[in-house]
């Protein structure tokens, strides 16, 4: 995937399995950690780019829940990670 697109990948996985299987390995890759109900911030040493912090989140006009997330950066940063 990196060389073919010219960017890092972004790992998508929760606390346990990050800390039980992936570890240090993966720890330049960025991560969008899903971590529910958590007030202020995933509770891990590790940094993340996205945290995904409900899965029953509203929002006006979808009638299903919806997933909430957070980006952890401004919109320069947020293009450094997509495909160019």
């Amino acid at each position: 995937m990196e060389k073919a697109y010219g960017v890092k990948p972004i790992i998508y996985t929760n606390i346990h399995f990050y800390e039980t299987y992936l570890g240090k390995e993966f720890d330049d890759y960025p991560l969008w950690v899903a971590h529910y109900y958590q007030k202020e911030k995933p509770r891990s040493a590790r940094n993340w780019v996205f945290w995904q912090h409900s899965d029953i989140g509203r929002v006006n006009g979808i009638r299903t829940m919806v997933d909430f997330n957070v980006f952890r950066g401004d919109s320069a940063a947020l293009r450094k990670l997509c495909i160019p």
